[in-house]
């Protein structure tokens, strides 16, 4: 705890005050995520998948893009915030491994919360663009603050 209280008396005022808001703002978004993931659904069977890229090979045979592209295109934006505010909340998260790995923890233990409780079906696909989704926020996080930083020393 001295070492987080340390670190936070070297911040100015206005990182301070963008960290807290990152916080805050966080917490809002995982409570969005565990609504849509888990609260809002309702309890059924058991299910799971594990076949690696069913969902492409299912939009494909089926021709029903439009609801995969959906699927698909939600489960990669679902986890890009997460990927974007760890870093500005951390240094040790300004990297894509970084954001891999968070993406992945955290995609995995929807998975398995969601299996466990019968609120949705364990897949891995899923795991695939949550993780995804993280390491494009984080390239986004990587990409708007080289440009603030060559702005501000211009």
């Amino acid at each position: 705890m001295t070492k987080i209280m340390d670190k936070l008396k070297k911040l100015s005022y206005s990182e301070l005050m963008i960290k807290g808001l990152c916080a805050f703002t966080m917490l809002i978004y995982l409570y969005c995520v565990m609504n849509v993931t888990l609260i809002d659904r309702d309890p059924g069977m058991r299910r799971h998948v594990f076949r690696p890229l069913w969902e492409l090979s299912t939009m494909f045979r089926s021709g029903d893009y439009h609801y995969w592209i959906g699927q698909i295109g939600g489960n990669v934006i679902m986890l890009l915030p997460l990927g974007f505010m760890l870093p500005i909340m951390s240094e040790k998260f300004k990297s894509i491994k970084a954001a891999a790995l968070s993406g992945f923890a955290v995609s995995v233990m929807i998975e398995f919360t969601q299996y466990y409780t019968g609120r949705g079906l364990f897949e891995s696909d899923d795991i695939m663009h949550n993780t995804i989704g993280a390491c494009i926020g984080c390239l986004i996080y990587i990409v708007l603050s080289d440009r603030i930083l060559k702005n501000e020393y211009q």
